[in-house]
């Protein structure tokens, strides 16, 4: 054996292995494969029956196709029975009820039998002496399904020739003694399968067209014409295969997945299935199925199909397609910035990246889509019409958006919802500013959509919400398009407003969806920008839209408190001292004048600390430690204890929460830092690193003063902005400005020795200065 082979096999797939392990653990949940991108578009009216195509890159299909399978089933059913037994109760019969109990009805023995089962209409029914034949065939077909059908989804299916052999001649056998020519039918489809799922694929064929001489318009009949497709496929006919899975896929929804399924592993040339095809109609529903596997985007599909058939059902979901790709990508990246309201307010035109799509994917959209509106033949005009308003708002081009909207007749309520989510979004782009009169429009607009919303269920996670269209667009419309334009205007108490209405939502399934009206309110808002909105609040004056808004304030934020935490990240305690009289509650600590020598821990009570301190306590000290600072001599530790709480109140210290609502792992000191006092020294630690140094300055204590020192070279640390070249970043963080010091007159302290111990920046810097 080679073992340097084995070895460096070994290290390998052990990273490979445990490295995924590690992956998988540490990351946060995955994408909700319906809201990943910021969307206004209802792929819902696109067309009932295709669900399953709609666009997502995250899933294989995007939902249930309408009816299902059991629904089309019970439906062929009921009109069996001239719809004298009830769609539950037929359901209940053939997909819950045992063996024994449909064997119990064949014989009219239902004494047995619980009273649901007796009294169950279609048990009822089917105990007719003239419906004992379909009794009969639904015992047979609760007989057969075991043997066509695996245990479950994860196993491969295990077939009993010998048993599934004794079926089919049963099968035949009942076929020629039954009567009734849709039971006749249904026989006819047990034969099919069996001889199917034997691997009698040539019989399986022959037999349809012996058995099924005339075309159907049944569940069963599709069923049968299906085995049939997927026989020939198991001879090598790829070609005829996919053109019959075509067929069904045109008319039976309940299938379509499969089909479409079959015809993707079939991989026929679309090209020779046309050839197949009877009339333009088909060849129309080829190419849309083509066109559903291709998740790139094209309008070549969508052509070839509109050319083949300008009525074809199938276009509707091409072209929601399309649009549901230009939303993930171009929508998303031309307003997902817009979450950040101080982005969005610096935007004014698109990067030439979304430029390109603009001109090359949805202006020659359009410009095709207006060729067929004018043309009139599509099945759906108002459809089309809105939705080539609703790809002029992407591009901008708000005036050809307004026009196309209004020659809109849109009866169907579906479209007519969608119009008017269209027509609010382009009306909001189209004013200048959002004013008092506009906000009286909207007002009525966000009360039709508080009555399309739908509460949300916490268990529907990943669900396709077919009902809550409105909660995301409702959501992306307040959080993605009216929060940013009220920052642009400056209207921050607006802003903050909106994000409130959008919290209430509770539809927090696109991760990127803003932050939210407490996230602004305490992380974000100023001092100024917060008195303001505390006496509007306050104010009795307003408007129906504002109080609208302010009813969905965010109900446990103390507004006087939050206002004392603004004043805490500028360092006004005096201020803050002020409101934290008013507040209602107030945080507390038990660390926050302990000095840090690493960046970890937490703000808790130890044995040395079990006192808590309130913010207006720590108010109170602050102040009390500044009065000491006027009158010289100024104690050492008075600076100390000073900069150890202006530490702590930092993104690295212990009780960065009496100044953050939350803190994220992924911010870190730049250069950007400097252009906000709060952020410079959040991140930068500017004024604690001062006082640490006045601490130093007027030490006496040698023990005390490496620590002043230490503590200020943790501070100047902070505001190393990162660099490109890391190698560069980690010598700018051991060349510390203080570490000379440090080693050169206090190497001989134990604080020192303590600390040395612990810093690998100053280790590294120590044994960089001895080369």
């Amino acid at each position: 054996m080679n073992y340097r082979k084995f070895i460096v096999f070994f290290i390998s797939f052990c990273v490979v292995l445990f490295g995924n392990v590690i992956y998988t653990l540490s990351c946060g949940p995955e994408m909700d494969p319906y809201d990943y991108y910021i969307s206004f578009f209802n792929p819902y009216q696109s067309g009932k029956g295709y669900e399953p195509f709609y666009y997502t890159s995250m899933t294989s299909f995007y939902d249930d196709a309408t009816p299902s399978e059991a629904e089309a089933n019970v439906s062929d059913w009921q009109q069996f029975t001239g719809n004298k037994a009830t769609a539950a109760d037929i359901r209940q019969y053939i997909y819950t009820y045992s063996r024994e109990q449909m064997a119990a009805v064949t014989v009219k023995s239902t004494a047995s039998l619980p009273d649901s089962v007796r009294s169950n209409t279609f048990t009822r029914f089917l105990q007719e002496d003239r419906n004992q034949e379909a009794a009969r065939y639904l015992l047979f077909a609760k007989t057969c399904e075991p043997a066509v059908s695996a245990a479950d989804r994860w196993s491969e299916p295990t077939h009993d020739i010998p048993q599934m052999t004794a079926l089919l001649k049963e099968a035949t056998e009942l076929y020629d003694k039954t009567s009734n020519k849709e039971i006749r039918e249904r026989y006819a489809f047990q034969q099919i399968r069996l001889m199917h799922y034997t691997g009698q694929y040539t019989d399986a064929a022959t037999a349809f067209d012996k058995l099924f001489k005339k075309s159907g318009s049944t569940l069963i009949y599709y069923k049968a014409l299906a085995l049939k497709a997927g026989a020939l496929q198991h001879q090598g006919d790829s070609v005829q295969s996919t053109y019959l899975f075509s067929r069904v896929f045109d008319k039976a929804p309940a299938l379509r997945t499969s089909c479409f399924l079959s015809m993707r592993w079939a991989n026929a040339p679309e090209n020779a299935v046309y050839a197949l095809c009877r009339d333009n109609h088909e060849k129309a529903m080829v190419a849309a199925v083509y066109g559903f596997g291709d998740n790139a985007p094209s309008l070549e599909p969508l052509k070839k199909a509109y050319g083949f058939d300008p009525s074809s059902p199938a276009l509707n979901v091409l072209l929601g397609r399309e649009i549901s790709k230009l939303e993930a990508d171009f929508l998303d990246k031309a307003v997902s910035t817009s979450t950040d309201s101080a982005a969005m307010a610096t935007i004014r035109t698109l990067s030439p990246e979304l430029t390109t799509i603009v001109n090359t994917r949805i202006r020659p959209m359009t410009t095709w889509m207006n060729s067929v509106i004018d043309k009139g033949k599509v099945k759906d005009v108002a459809f089309w019409q809105v939705c080539n308003a609703y790809l002029s708002y992407m591009s901008r081009d708000y005036a050809a958006a307004r026009t196309m909207l209004d020659k809109t007749d849109h009866k169907d309520p579906e479209i007519k919802n969608q119009w008017e989510v269209v027509n609010l979004l382009v009306n909001i782009n189209q004013q200048k500013t959002i004013d008092s009169a506009f906000e009286n429009k909207m007002l009525a607009t966000f009360k039709w959509l508080d009555g399309q919303v739908v509460k949300r269920n916490n268990d529907d996670w990943w669900s396709s919400g077919r009902d809550r269209f409105f909660n995301k667009t409702y959501r992306n419309l307040l959080s993605a398009i009216l929060a940013p334009r009220y920052h642009q205007q400056g209207d921050f108490i607006k802003e903050s407003l909106i994000r409130g209405r959008c919290d209430e939502l509770d539809t927090y399934d696109y991760f990127l969806s803003g932050q939210s009206a407490a996230d602004q309110i305490q992380d974000v808002m100023t001092s100024a920008q917060l008195l303001q909105l505390h006496s509007f609040m306050k104010s009795a004056a307003k408007t129906p839209y504002e109080a609208y808004l302010v009813s969905y304030f965010p109900k446990k934020l103390d507004l006087p408190r939050v206002i004392g935490e603004s004043y805490l990240r500028t360092h006004d305690f005096k201020n803050a001292q002020t409101w934290f009289r008013k507040a209602g509650s107030q945080q507390v600590s038990y660390q926050v004048f302990q000095d840090q020598l690493q960046d970890f821990g937490e703000d808790t009570a130890d044995a040395m600390h079990r006192k808590a301190i309130t913010q207006l306590q720590f108010c109170d000290r602050m102040l009390a430690l500044q009065e000491k600072m006027k009158t010289p001599p100024v104690d050492a530790r008075v600076y100390y204890d000073y900069a150890t709480a202006l530490f702590n109140l930092t993104y690295y210290g212990k009780t960065w929460s009496f100044v953050r609502n939350s803190r994220h792992t992924y911010f870190w000191y730049t250069a950007a830092c400097e252009k906000d006092p709060f952020e410079r020294q959040y991140f930068g630690c500017y004024a604690a690193e001062a006082y640490y140094l006045k601490a130093a300055q007027v030490a006496t204590d040698n023990e005390f003063r490496a620590r002043c020192f230490f503590m200020a070279a943790r501070c100047s640390q902070k505001h190393v902005a990162p660099m490109e070249n890391d190698k560069k970043y980690y010598s700018a963080l051991v060349h510390n400005r203080y570490f000379p010091a440090l080693k050169a007159n206090y190497s001989q302290t134990r604080f020192y020795q303590e600390v040395y111990g612990q810093c690998s920046y100053l280790r590294d810097f120590v044994r960089t200065a001895r080369k």
